[in-house]
């Protein structure tokens, strides 16, 4: 008798289950047709399919090898809906020009991604966050305190150092066959990661490394970026990077306490110390908290 009451359950749920997914679908089907007829006045693009819409077409090929045979036929101002997301291509450096420079307010919005949402800490650095207030602010500390030809040169030491590794490195290889891509990137990361943080540390290895496996999730495929609907996919988008979230923001946290807590004059001023004296000074129209400072510390490293 429990055996069948519990073979009852399990069907009950999988009918219930299929019934939905079955509903999900026909519910797609519709909406995917209903906007093929809506009569938006969109660019010329290739025909979509239901659920997918023009997924199909951007599969065998490398991505921007697709987009260059489909511009070929459809022009330099293409249509694509990826998903349920429609995209507008620019394939042409005239109009390119336009969308980022001659209207370049239009087209200042962000796209709100569940992965970006997660890892630049709410949209607030500079690649993610929305065109207002908090960005112009964000970016004019960056223009004057930290891109100036005074900052670059003032870290020309570091990058002697850390060059001076790489060739060292590839000296003592002679005689073997030695990757310089392997090499060359974690130079970089070091250079920029010593810049943000001043000296070399013991979270500056942690640090890169956590960047990295940021980097490979969110250059993957996200089924909550194309379906933002769905709230399921959204949730599975949220456990990839809630984990790595938390190790890096770990990181953060102890550099910025350690750049609170050392005596002023200590060392050459770096990226942490430039925000947290707009934090400190509170000389921001925008409250900085230590979020958008990791935010940002994050964007300086990509």
């Amino acid at each position: 008798m429990a055996m069948e009451v519990r073979d009852y359950y399990h069907f009950s749920v999988y009918f219930i289950t299929s019934i939905l997914f079955v509903l999900f679908i026909l519910y797609k089907l519709l909406q995917s047709w209903g906007s093929n007829n809506s009569g938006t006045n969109l660019p010329p693009g290739p025909r979509t399919l239901p659920l997918i819409g023009n997924l199909h077409q951007l599969i065998g090929l490398l991505p921007h090898h697709s987009l260059k045979l489909l511009a070929d036929k459809y022009g330099p101002l293409m249509h694509l809906k990826l998903g349920e997301v429609s995209n507008i291509i620019v394939t042409s450096p005239e109009i390119a020009q336009e969308v980022m420079k001659t209207h370049d307010v239009n087209f200042s919005y962000r796209p709100n991604l569940a992965s970006s949402r997660i890892v630049s800490y709410n949209n607030s650095n500079i690649v993610f966050s929305q065109y207002g207030e908090y960005w112009r602010q964000v970016r004019k500390i960056c223009t004057v305190e930290l891109l100036t030809t005074k900052r670059v040169q003032s870290f020309q030491s570091i990058r002697e150092e850390e060059v001076t590794e790489l060739v060292e490195k590839i000296a003592a290889s002679e005689g073997c066959a030695i990757n310089l891509t392997q090499n060359i990137f974690p130079m970089t990361y070091g250079i920029v990661a010593r810049a943000a943080f001043g000296k070399k540390n013991r979270y500056q290895q942690v640090f890169i490394s956590k960047i990295e496996e940021q980097l490979k999730l969110m250059g993957g495929f996200s089924l909550a970026d194309l379906y933002p609907s769905n709230k399921v996919f959204e949730m599975m988008e949220n456990v990839k990077f809630e984990k790595i979230h938390k190790e890096t923001d770990r990181v953060l946290q102890d550099i910025i306490e350690e750049h609170k807590n050392r005596s002023n004059g200590e060392v050459v001023e770096d990226l942490v110390d430039v925000l947290l004296k707009y934090q400190q000074e509170n000389d921001f129209e925008i409250l900085l908290t230590d979020d958008n400072i990791k935010a940002v510390i994050q964007v300086g490293v990509y």
